[in-house]
């Protein structure tokens, strides 16, 4: 535990995981076996079942009298599962009553039919109408049970704390996303309701991506309840196998490729805004729509992981900071080092998570960023594309006209690649100028020429408007006199033309 924080206590209402397994509070056996942190119950195929510590996995058995051995062993009383093993006379039953108080019935157990998952329910074992009991298999981690504290007390602690240097430097030293990833995972964190917005961090190998998932996300929702989905995973028809029983998704390296596919991408938009799914499981039918309880992270070493279509809603895309080596690991030296940092971290995280004053909103808008933009400009490019494929074949173009082709595209497109190879450095005001337009959806009318002539060469055209009649000849809609609009640039009036309309046409 981080000693500078405090007392950290567990959540007074967080009890999600409460024991109702005991008919009879006042069996000697049970209720032993209850405060040592065990269970046990009578499953619908004449199995029992139990646990000796909360952390073990469910044992199932039929031998009863092995069980016997063990629980009296663990207990230090003699168990007696007598009543599972054979019947007996009413006599012998009435003896044994009176000969052993440790003894377990069949009837003192309750019986449970199956296993659910629902996190927002507070009950570890949920009656049914017919009086048997289904198992919720969901968790609260340790963190999940924290409790919250005065936040400007807490804020203070958490932005001295090695995690929040480490959001920094994920983030690209940005405090502004650090916030609003801050508040998503908040969001989520102090409710268990999933945000409409997936969170996308695109960036360089070792830039944090792993360490985020693995050593914040992983323990803050149970590692069995966390899934990282790869281009592996999806080459699969069993879908809803991936689904089920998630609190938190890791889509990593997921390939543009893999992700243009329609299944693919109808998949992943119900994966982030749907509340269920209709997906196929192996062995079992699609007889009924599985719920999506997770929340998504899309990590990618490539800027182009993902197709965005302009009028999206699902994604917020940030660039990441730079390979953690190239700075020490904000100085620990090593990777394990800053790992198990952030780890120390992680109960003064969690508190700071369960203070926040959650913007709702906030957490499930999609923020409009720069680097949101280049993705949907890449969407864009490739939707033109194969709209010319679709078209007639035209005469062979001289490379003049293709020049000019190119040329007319880069600026409807927007398309920042083409422009940075203006490499002159005589040129950088102009390449500077191109970038801003680009970004504001402008292009000015004075820097056709000097653009062109630094890409192409200057002997084809001596004026701008020259260049413009020909370019109007490809684009009429955006090089024409109707799309020139007025702007003041540093005090200086300038004609420009218009991209965003060209976008929604």
């Amino acid at each position: 535990m981080n000693e500078n924080l405090g007392n950290i206590v567990l959540n007074d209402d967080s009890q999600r995981t409460k024991k109702i397994v005991n008919k009879d509070n006042s069996h000697p056996v049970l209720k032993k076996l209850e405060e040592k942190g065990g269970i046990i119950f009578l499953t619908s195929d004449g199995k029992i079942a139990y646990i000796l510590s909360p952390n073990e996995e469910c044992k199932f058995t039929k031998d009863f009298k092995g069980l016997e051995i063990v629980l009296s062993n663990f207990l230090g009383i003699d168990v007696d599962l007598s009543a599972f093993i054979k019947s007996r006379s009413k006599k012998e039953n009435l003896v044994d009553e009176f000969e052993n108080e440790f003894k377990i019935r069949p009837n003192d157990l309750i019986m449970v039919s199956g296993t659910t998952f629902e996190p927002n329910n507070k009950e570890e074992f949920i009656k049914q109408e017919n009086g048997t009991y289904l198992r919720n298999t969901f968790r609260l981690s340790k963190y999940l049970e924290m409790k919250g504290d005065e936040i400007d007390f807490v804020k203070s602690k958490f932005e001295k704390s090695i995690t929040f240097l480490f959001l920094l430097h994920l983030l690209n030293h940005n405090y502004q996303k650090v916030q609003w990833v801050i508040n998503w995972l908040a969001y989520f964190f102090q409710e268990l309701k999933k945000s409409q917005v997936a969170l996308v961090l695109l960036g360089v190998q070792g830039a944090g991506k792993g360490i985020f998932f693995n050593e914040v996300i992983k323990p803050f929702f149970g590692e069995e309840f966390v899934k990282t989905i790869n281009d592996k995973s999806l080459d699969t028809r069993f879908l809803g196998s991936l689904v089920e029983n998630t609190m938190f998704f890791n889509l990593d390296e997921i390939s543009a490729n893999k992700s243009q596919k329609n299944s693919i991408k109808n998949f992943l938009k119900a994966l982030v805004t749907n509340g269920t799914i209709t997906a196929e499981k192996k062995y079992k039918n699609m007889d009924k729509e599985i719920p999506i309880f997770g929340q998504v992270l899309i990590t990618s070493n490539e800027l182009y992981a993902l197709e965005i279509e302009p009028s999206d809603r699902r994604f917020t895309v940030f660039n990441t900071g730079g390979n953690l080596a190239h700075c020490n690991f904000l100085g620990f030296g090593s990777y394990e080092s800053l790992s198990n940092a952030i780890k120390n971290d992680l109960e003064q995280f969690a508190v700071y998570l369960k203070s926040i004053q959650i913007d709702v909103q906030m957490a499930n808008t999609a923020l409009n960023t720069t680097e949101k933009d280049n993705l949907i400009q890449q969407y864009q490019m490739k939707q033109y594309k194969e709209m010319l494929k679709l078209q007639p074949k035209q005469p062979k173009l001289t490379k003049l006209e293709k020049n000019i082709f190119e040329f007319s595209a880069a600026i409807k497109y927007k398309n920042f690649n083409l422009f940075s190879n203006i490499v002159d450095e005589n040129k950088f005001q102009l390449k500077s100028e191109i970038f801003w337009d680009l970004q504001h959806n402008i292009f000015r009318v004075e820097n056709l020429l000097p653009a062109f002539k630094v890409l192409y060469g200057g002997r084809n055209f001596s004026t701008n408007s020259e260049l413009l009649r020909e370019l109007q000849k490809y684009n009429p809609s955006l090089f024409g006199m109707s799309n020139i609009q007025t702007c003041i640039v540093n005090n200086e009036q300038k004609y420009f033309f218009n991209l965003e309309q060209m976008l929604i046409r």
